[in-house]
């Protein structure tokens, strides 16, 4: 679905677990997708940089999902 955009099956599969949840920070994210932190991290920065995930600003430390333009 979104390797349209340029997005591997990690970025996506971190995608759809945002959705799923709600919202995340980097160890839960890393847990349920099986990654390290830091790869967890980057997958997020990513997300970011697309504009498909950001930092909540009402639960600091936690990323959530924003729609695919």
């Amino acid at each position: 679905m979104l390797a349209a955009i340029g997005l591997d099956d990690t970025h996506e599969a971190a995608y759809r677990a945002l959705v799923s949840v709600g919202a995340a920070d980097v160890t839960d994210l890393a847990r349920r997708l099986t990654l390290s932190e830091p790869d967890a991290e980057r997958a997020l920065r990513r997300l970011e940089r697309q504009g498909l995930a950001a930092q909540s600003p009402a639960r600091p430390g936690r990323w959530v999902a924003a729609p695919p333009g």
